[in-house]
């Protein structure tokens, strides 16, 4: 007798919340009908992002790249260590789960 009442307590409750759950997404998701307008006042025009774009093309063109400190005595000491490329080996150990 005390099954049937806890099952018929816990059918009560999946019932409820799937009921709470479909009125949620219903009234919160599916059924709006709130409709958005655009403010053309706060969106930049054309033009703005093309002036942009052609300032930050001319301050790339007058970009001047400086290496030279490539050519330094102390950066040519320095040697590879191994074999280059790096060839891909065995690494780590056998796994403790494997059949």
């Amino acid at each position: 007798m005390e099954q049937k009442k806890k099952q018929k307590t816990l059918m009560i409750a999946v019932l409820v919340t799937v009921v709470a759950t479909f009125l949620v997404l219903y009234f919160g998701f599916i059924n709006k009908k709130t409709e958005v307008s655009i403010d053309n006042t706060l969106q930049p025009e054309a033009e703005q992002y093309n002036s942009a774009a052609t300032g930050l093309e001319e301050k790339l063109k007058n970009v001047d790249l400086n290496t030279d400190f490539l050519i330094n005595k102390i950066l040519s000491v320095l040697k590879t260590n191994g074999d280059m490329p790096v060839k891909k080996g065995v690494t780590g150990r056998l796994n403790p789960f494997a059949q």
